[in-house]
Protein backbone atom coordinates (compact mmCIF):
# COMPACT_ATOMS: atom_id res chain seq x y z
CA UNK A 1 0.00 0.00 0.00
CA UNK A 2 1.38 3.40 -1.00
CA UNK A 3 1.75 6.07 1.63
CA UNK A 4 0.37 9.50 0.91
CA UNK A 5 2.16 12.60 2.03
CA UNK A 6 0.03 15.16 3.86
CA UNK A 7 0.45 18.70 2.60
CA UNK A 8 -0.28 21.60 4.90
CA UNK A 9 -1.24 24.92 3.35
CA UNK A 10 -0.76 27.98 5.53
CA UNK A 11 -3.03 30.95 5.02
CA UNK A 12 -1.56 34.40 4.67
CA UNK A 13 -1.99 36.58 7.74
CA UNK A 14 -5.15 38.65 7.66
CA UNK A 15 -4.42 42.27 6.87
CA UNK A 16 -5.48 44.77 9.50
CA UNK A 17 -8.75 46.45 8.60
CA UNK A 18 -8.93 50.16 8.14
CA UNK A 19 -11.04 52.57 10.18
CA UNK A 20 -12.24 55.73 8.44
CA UNK A 21 -12.50 59.16 10.03
CA UNK A 22 -13.79 62.43 8.60
CA UNK A 23 -13.84 66.10 9.49
CA UNK A 24 -17.04 67.14 11.23
CA UNK A 25 -17.38 70.26 9.06
CA UNK A 26 -16.22 71.31 5.60
CA UNK A 27 -12.53 72.22 5.72
CA UNK A 28 -10.94 74.95 3.57
CA UNK A 29 -7.48 73.36 3.72
CA UNK A 30 -6.17 69.80 3.92
CA UNK A 31 -4.05 68.87 6.95
CA UNK A 32 -2.52 65.65 8.32
CA UNK A 33 -3.67 64.23 11.65
CA UNK A 34 -1.15 62.23 13.69
CA UNK A 35 1.07 62.04 10.61
CA UNK A 36 -1.67 60.49 8.46
CA UNK A 37 -2.58 62.32 5.27
CA UNK A 38 -6.13 62.84 4.15
CA UNK A 39 -8.22 62.80 1.02
CA UNK A 40 -10.93 65.32 0.19
CA UNK A 41 -14.47 64.18 -0.41
CA UNK A 42 -15.59 66.67 -3.05
CA UNK A 43 -19.25 65.70 -2.65
CA UNK A 44 -19.46 67.10 0.87
CA UNK A 45 -16.22 69.11 1.27
CA UNK A 46 -14.99 67.06 4.23
CA UNK A 47 -11.59 65.49 4.77
CA UNK A 48 -11.32 61.71 5.18
CA UNK A 49 -8.59 59.73 6.92
CA UNK A 50 -7.90 56.01 6.52
CA UNK A 51 -6.32 54.66 9.72
CA UNK A 52 -5.12 51.09 10.10
CA UNK A 53 -6.86 49.19 12.90
CA UNK A 54 -3.65 48.81 14.89
CA UNK A 55 -3.06 52.61 14.86
CA UNK A 56 -6.53 53.74 15.99
CA UNK A 57 -5.59 54.25 19.64
CA UNK A 58 -2.72 56.60 18.78
CA UNK A 59 -4.80 58.45 16.17
CA UNK A 60 -7.65 59.05 18.63
CA UNK A 61 -5.26 60.73 21.07
CA UNK A 62 -4.61 63.55 18.59
CA UNK A 63 -6.06 66.91 19.65
CA UNK A 64 -8.20 67.22 16.48
CA UNK A 65 -9.96 63.96 17.37
CA UNK A 66 -10.17 64.69 21.09
CA UNK A 67 -11.75 68.11 20.38
CA UNK A 68 -14.24 66.62 17.91
CA UNK A 69 -12.94 68.29 14.75
CA UNK A 70 -12.24 64.81 13.31
CA UNK A 71 -14.80 62.04 14.01
CA UNK A 72 -15.16 58.36 13.19
CA UNK A 73 -17.29 57.70 10.12
CA UNK A 74 -20.49 55.72 10.59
Amino acid sequence: MAQTKKITIKKAPVAAKAVWYESREKEPAMFPVAGIGCIRNFQNGRLEYEVSADDVERFEQNHFVVNGRIVRMR
